[in-house]
């Protein structure tokens, strides 16, 4: 508590958490397989923060799995214009990533079960439940870029930035919303159940067909044996505009990759849409000051990039490391508000870094063109 004020002391053990799953695999599957594996495999002796933690755990393993293997995400793709290189990425690390989601997700499941079995829940054990699943955000968006075969040029970097920014956003709108209605409410189609199931299904469809099936065209060809020509268009044409891709409607299909691509952005911002429409019109319109630190690290770390490429080329990993601790450090700082009945202070300390840099970029003070000479 020493890092709390006296009014946070005295209103944290007062929180109580109030959420609900409207996903039907959650409720028909999800749930009930956690509440078995609680009910008759998992000690009552067995803390529910050990249950988060060995989860956060496995998937950091599997993380660093693919990382020893993938350095770089050029290491990872299948483009034709990367052929020239001769590394093959062992598949067997992609069923590992896949079964190490299924794995998180029931463990995260079963935490919060475990936690009522066991008379132990506290708002602490929720802090920690929910920065674990904020740090896992980073983890899962690299390992689906390196599923999929996304690789860090000019071309794909805006795909990139899509793939880590729409799970940080989207998490970052549920709890910004939470501080408002006191309520976590996640949709019929959500990120903790379908999300997870879907990233671990790229994962393990590129170990058991190969990373070439994002390549190729097989979603679409599906979409095109039912749907009428005007649904395809259309198709099309929202993905020209909402992610740009390089096609000419009625002639160029679109690659698997880019469907998992415009889904997740269709996905994203019908929730995020969703979300900011009803706390507005609750509870006005100053609760978009809350938003400014996710708007402020999803915005100037596509500006720097969109300067200098180099910047992300050279230093992937970095960049990867550095929005995810970021993205951890306000959103859980925005929890920490939430649950002790403060006021969340929107300005980040930590941000100004960030700040400096565009600044450095944008002016030529920090060039790798300069830094090659």
């Amino acid at each position: 508590y020493r890092f709390l004020s006296p009014k946070a002391t005295i209103n944290l053990p007062k929180y109580q958490y109030n959420g609900i799953d409207r996903s039907l695999i959650y409720k028909h599957i999800l749930s009930p397989l956690a509440g078995f594996l609680v009910d008759n495999v998992t000690p009552s002796t067995l803390a529910p923060n050990a249950i988060t933690l060995t989860g956060l755990v496995i998937m950091f393993l599997s993380y660093l799995n693919v990382y020893y293997h993938c350095p770089t995400l050029e290491q990872c793709s299948v483009s034709d214009s990367n052929s020239n290189s001769e590394y093959q990425v062992p598949s067997y690390i992609f069923l590992l990533n896949g079964l190490a989601m299924l794995v998180y997700q029931t463990l995260d499941n079963m935490d919060g079960k475990q936690a009522r079995k066991t008379g132990s829940s506290s708002p602490l054990g929720l802090l920690f439940d929910h920065g674990c699943d904020a740090i896992n955000s980073i983890f899962g968006s690299v390992t689906w870029m390196c599923a999929l075969g996304l690789y860090p040029t000019p071309q794909y970097l805006k795909y990139i930035w899509i793939m880590v920014f729409s799970p940080m956003m989207v998490f970052y709108i549920a709890t910004w919303e939470e501080y408002y209605t006191h309520k976590l409410d996640l949709p019929v189609f959500n990120g903790p159940s379908e999300g997870l199931l879907l990233g671990a299904s790229f994962n393990i469809v590129s170990w058991w067909l190969g990373q070439a099936f994002w390549s190729g065209t097989h979603i679409y060809d599906a979409f095109v044996s039912f749907m009428p020509d005007f649904i395809l268009d259309m198709l099309k044409q929202l993905s020209q505009t909402m992610i740009s891709l390089e096609i000419n409607v009625g002639i160029v299909p679109i690659r698997n990759y880019e469907m998992v691509i415009l889904g997740t952005v269709i996905a994203a911002s019908r929730e995020v849409t969703s979300k900011i429409t009803g706390v507005v019109k609750n509870h006005g319109f100053k609760t978009i000051k809350l938003l400014s630190p996710m708007l402020a690290l999803g915005v100037l770390s596509y500006l720097i990039v969109l300067e200098d490429t180099e910047v992300f080329i050279r230093n992937e990993r970095v960049c990867f490391h550095l929005v995810g601790l970021l993205f951890v450090d306000m959103v859980t700082a925005l929890m920490l508000d939430h649950t002790c009945a403060e006021e969340n202070k929107p300005f980040r300390n930590t941000l100004l870094p960030l700040f400096i840099l565009h600044y450095l970029v944008v002016t030529g003070n920090v060039a790798y063109a300069q830094l090659d000479k």
